[in-house]
């Protein structure tokens, strides 16, 4: 807000204010109307995409979305849109969201070097979201096999999310997930409740070529560097690549609350440091070559891991070193980044282990002699291990903690219950945990721990409920279809009417059912309930009270506890900024303006953002002045900055009452530099005015233009010569006579009268005419009995009609 000096206003001029909220939502069915569309589009506009079939689309959004006004793209109805052939799309900008597609029956994919254009490809995109999404065997031909396709890739982008999609049948070589961090910013990436399923490695070879993994994080060379990315409530079935399942390469991600079921390879902390693994399940049922979680790298968490049916043999029965239930590697001396860290300061505690042919295995090599230093193995558990439960091929050195791991348990300390295997009643591990680890505060199912601590992932009887996925959670809580965490908001918490009454207009967004209702009978809503997201209309009548009145709107999530309540007013008739509309009447004129003709200020009012007002100017010499006609009250300026979504513009705002003394009402401000539209500047207090000029100061590309494509000024329309102030001035160089009168008005002076404007009590102007002696009449006969204004160079006169 800006401190503005404020006069006090004549309560009596009225204004009806009618508003609507509106979603920008086009629907389109073809590839040229996608491509207009995207190209058209700005913060807050939704693309949808008719139910049908569209070939070779690229999806091409380079555009910047704002937090509550977002980009978006999305299926008619999520299941009946199918992009096929050599369709892809690529997101760069802010807040962009792309949900409900189908990829399927690829053809003719387009080759770039040794890779293929990704499905997704996020270049420097921050916020941006893919969502509700399915990739269902989008891959190359056989000749392509090797080449790298990633379905999804990630350029130097910050706070994504990739949710609720499923990726099934990848063949050939390429990450279905690949952020790429070619810096070493962070990028706070959310991966969750997404599916992964049947993917075959090339040639059906598991040991055979890289880059066939899930998800990576990172890259070898910026590994250093922290991500705090998170992968959680994700489900990997029938799941063969590589080794490696998940490849984190970068620092402070956290991998939790995933399932892994029948699969080959292992999560791995392959380069990075400080990760957290915890509460996953893995049931490899034994197939080859597989593993729970592999450790390299510094100051890593693994706990309440579930790992079941481990074989860590490769599928020609020989031995791996990268396989076992929990495999802590050794480093490679003077490591280089793309090598093998030593391990320091890892905690691998409170894990379960059943069915695994190793569980533990600590000093594996793949050439490495660095042993792990300061490691600590405790209150894991492992049942019925068929080779070694505990196996140290190399003994870490420091301070090695290994206590409270329970190796031998019997048949009666565990039960399958379908889910899982689980401690039961009085056995071995309960109250067994030795040592207090901070962190261990829940256990693989959520429940919270009790304060002496049970070994293992569960906690007896802590009565938590995150089970493993299964494939009745596919299209339910995992994957495309999926439905997210129950959701109900309204687009505002407000609701502000003039005294005259209307409709405003909010929207409901839920994935829930709810009821809506209202408490007073002034207010009336055209719907009582509703489904999901959905636009509501409210409508007051007539507001005759003489003081301002308020009420609530309820909306209620039915059978649940969602709710959310919008506080409703209706003006008195006083005037506020709820009554104010874009003023009308306005002219401009500018100094500094562009030569050439064409870059005018008239541009700046004609309502096309097409077109411009420039000027270079870094020091306000250039500026535009806006003539209101008459003295207004004005709460706020709106301007729309050419390329206001890529560089910021500097400004001040000054006003007059009579065009030649200027006051500053702002400093120099800068734009936002991220909004393509309107940006408002607020007047508080109001400013009773009736001249605004802005002033340029350049613009962060380094260059003084200044380029405005509109610029509105709100405020009340009616004629501010109600004000008390000018009910009570006395134009001493005029007299008017006699007053009251029915019919002429006599006005003389001592010098040329000039324009006679009357106003009546509502600001309106009704009668003007220009005098050009001292003496003269204007005839007021047509006018109806009551009071009016009269006004001459801004001084207000009132006289009374009879």
């Amino acid at each position: 807000m800006y401190m503005i000096s404020n006069k006090k206003f004549f309560p009596i001029i009225f204004l009806s204010l009618f508003w609507s909220i509106s979603i920008n939502a086009q629907l389109v069915s073809t590839n040229a109307e996608l491509e207009t569309a995207i190209s058209n589009a700005n913060a807050g506009s939704e693309i949808i995409l008719k139910d049908g079939s569209y070939n070779n689309v690229f999806v091409n959004i380079n555009k910047n979305g704002t937090n509550s006004s977002p980009i978006v793209v999305k299926a008619q109805n999520p299941g009946s849109v199918f992009l096929t052939g050599n369709s892809r799309v690529y997101m760069r900008g802010t807040y962009i969201t792309v949900s409900g597609l189908i990829f399927q029956n690829p053809s003719n994919l387009i080759e770039n070097g040794n890779t293929i254009e990704p499905v997704f490809e996020l270049n420097q995109c921050d916020n941006c979201t893919v969502t509700n999404n399915k990739i269902d065997a989008y891959n190359g031909t056989d000749a392509q096999k090797t080449l790298k396709f990633k379905w999804v890739y990630i350029i130097d982008g910050q706070y994504n999310e990739i949710s609720h999609n499923s990726f099934i049948g990848k063949y050939g070589v390429g990450s279905i997930i690949n952020d790429n961090r070619s810096n070493s910013n962070e990028d706070y990436l959310k991966i969750h409740h997404n599916y992964f399923a049947d993917r075959v490695p090339v040639d059906n070879d598991i040991n055979g070529l890289n880059d066939q993994d899930a998800i990576r994080i990172g890259t070898s060379t910026t590994s250093l560097s922290d991500s705090y990315s998170e992968v959680y409530d994700n489900y990997f079935y029938n799941w063969s690549g590589e080794v490696e399942i998940i490849s984190n390469k970068s620092g402070k991600n956290k991998y939790y609350n995933n399932t892994f079921r029948d699969y080959q390879g292992t999560l791995t902390l392959r380069h990075g440091n400080g990760c957290e693994v915890f509460n996953n399940y893995f049931f490899a049922n034994n197939n080859s070559f597989t593993g729970g979680i592999r450790i390299i790298g510094e100051d890593h968490k693994v706990y309440n891991n579930y790992i079941e049916g481990i074989n860590s043999f490769k599928p020609t029965g020989s031995s791996s070193n990268v396989t076992g239930g929990i495999n802590v590697m050794n480093g490679v001396t003077n490591s280089a980044l793309n090598q093998y860290y030593q391990v320091k300061n890892a905690q691998v505690v409170n894990n379960t282990f059943v069915n695994c042919d190793y569980a533990i295995r600590i000093g594996t090599s793949l050439g490495g002699t660095e042993e792990p230093v300061n490691l600590t193995v405790a209150n894991n558990i492992m049942y019925n291990t068929s080779i070694n439960a505990y196996q140290i091929n190399t003994t870490p050195s420091g301070n090695f903690v290994s206590e409270g791991n329970l190796t031998n348990l019997s048949n009666s300390d565990m039960v399958d219950d379908g889910n899982f295997h689980r401690i039961k009643a009085g056995s071995a591990p309960i109250d067994a945990s030795i040592g207090a680890y901070s962190f261990v505060t829940e256990d693989v199912l959520g429940g919270t721990r009790d304060a002496i601590v049970d070994a293992g992932a569960e906690e007896f009887g802590a009565n938590g409920s995150k089970l493993p996925y299964i494939a009745d959670d596919v299209g339910v809580k995992i994957g495309f279809l999926s439905s997210p965490s129950p959701f109900l908001n309204t687009s505002t918490n407000e609701l502000n009417f003039s005294i005259s009454g209307g409709n405003l207009n909010f929207d409901v967004s839920a994935n829930v059912n709810w009821t809506i209702s209202e408490n007073a009978d002034w207010l009336s809503l055209n719907v009582s309930d509703g489904v999901n997201s959905q636009t509501v209309a409210a409508t007051t009548t007539n507001n005759t009270t003489g003081s301002i009145r308020s009420a609530i709107i309820t909306i209620s999530e039915v059978g649940g506890t969602l709710n959310q309540t919008i506080n409703v007013s209706q003006s008195d008739g006083t005037f506020s900024a709820n009554d104010a509309v874009v003023l009308t009447g306005i002219t401009v004129t500018g100094v500094g303006t562009q030569e050439g003709g064409i870059n005018i200020p008239e541009n700046t009012l004609d309502g096309d953002d097409s077109t411009r007002w420039s000027a270079n100017s870094s020091n306000g010499s250039a500026y535009l002045t806006y003539n209101l006609y008459c003295k207004k009250t004005v709460t706020s300026v709106k301007i729309y900055f050419h390329k206001g979504d890529s560089r910021t513009s500097s400004f001040k705002i000054a006003t007059s009452v009579d065009g030649t003394n200027f006051t500053d009402v702002t400093g120099i401000l800068t734009s936002s530099g991220t909004t393509v539209g309107f940006e408002d500047f607020d007047f508080s207090p109001f400013q009773e005015v009736q001249f605004i000029r802005i002033f340029g100061y350049g613009n962060s590309e380094g260059s003084g233009w200044n380029s405005y494509e509109e610029v509105q000024i709100f405020g009340n329309d009616s004629c501010a010569s109600l004000s008390l102030e000018d009910i009570n001035l006395v134009d001493n160089q005029v007299q008017y006579y006699p007053n009251p009168t029915s019919n002429l008005l006599q006005i003389t002076a001592n010098k040329e009268i000039g324009t006679i404007e009357v106003f009546d009590i509502k600001g309106k102007r009704i009668l003007s005419k220009k005098i050009t002696s001292n003496q003269g009449t204007l005839n007021v006969t047509p006018l109806a009995k009551g009071i009016y204004f009269i006004k001459r160079n801004s001084i207000s006169t009132k006289f009374i009609k009879e």
